[in-house]
């Protein structure tokens, strides 16, 4: 059994969470690719918004995706969310299973910076997909011992969306068609995220 793990605050989830990942998870034959939202994310400053909200907009965009899952590992701990935490409950739980670390090359350049990075090296091998401005002679790899044995770097399309960006464009009343599953555009509206009628929290 070889899984993916995909962590982040999804919020929202975009389809620069979803397209890179499908196909990452294609070229490593992963036959299982479980999201992970973040309670809090150690590598952002805001709150993000209401868990129960992130939680429902993924379960709406791995619909009818049967080798995607939702994990709420990192919901039910409290503090901030830590990938080696994850990474070992997800051990745990399915001992006899490869586990893949799934990032886009932006967060692989401070992956020097995340918590026990050479834990995280041992329990999981890495695919990351090229993400801007990361990419050709900008690609970091930092200096883990024992990363670059177990890094894969893919091309896996380029998608260009930012998460602040589509707050920031729903905030101003621009709608994120195109950039979110249809699904979570829908709920997005009829839950008024990211603008006056709901606050985030």
């Amino acid at each position: 059994m070889r899984l993916g793990i995909f962590g982040g605050t999804f919020d929202p989830v975009h389809f620069g969470h979803l397209r890179p990942v499908q196909a990452i998870g294609a070229r490593l034959r992963l036959d299982r690719l479980i999201y992970v939202p973040a309670r809090i994310s150690p590598h952002k400053q805001a709150a993000p918004t209401d868990p129960r909200h992130r939680i429902a907009m993924l379960a709406l965009a791995l619909a009818g995706q049967p080798r995607c899952s939702l994990s709420l590992c990192e919901l039910d701990r409290e503090g901030p969310s830590f990938t080696v935490d994850t990474l070992r409950t997800v051990s745990r739980d399915e001992p006899a299973a490869e586990l893949w670390l799934l990032m886009g090359t932006d967060a692989l350049a401070t992956f020097d910076r995340w918590r026990e990075p050479e834990e995280i090296v041992r329990l999981a091998r890495l695919g990351a997909f090229l993400r801007e401005p990361f990419t050709g002679a900008r690609l970091r790899i930092p200096a883990v011992p024992g990363l670059e044995e177990r890094l894969e770097v893919f091309d896996a399309g380029s998608v260009k969306i930012s998460a602040t960006e589509v707050r920031e464009d729903l905030e101003r009343g621009v709608g994120a068609a195109g950039r979110v599953p249809e699904p979570v555009g829908e709920y997005i509206t009829k839950q008024g995220l990211y603008g006056s009628g709901v606050t985030r929290r």
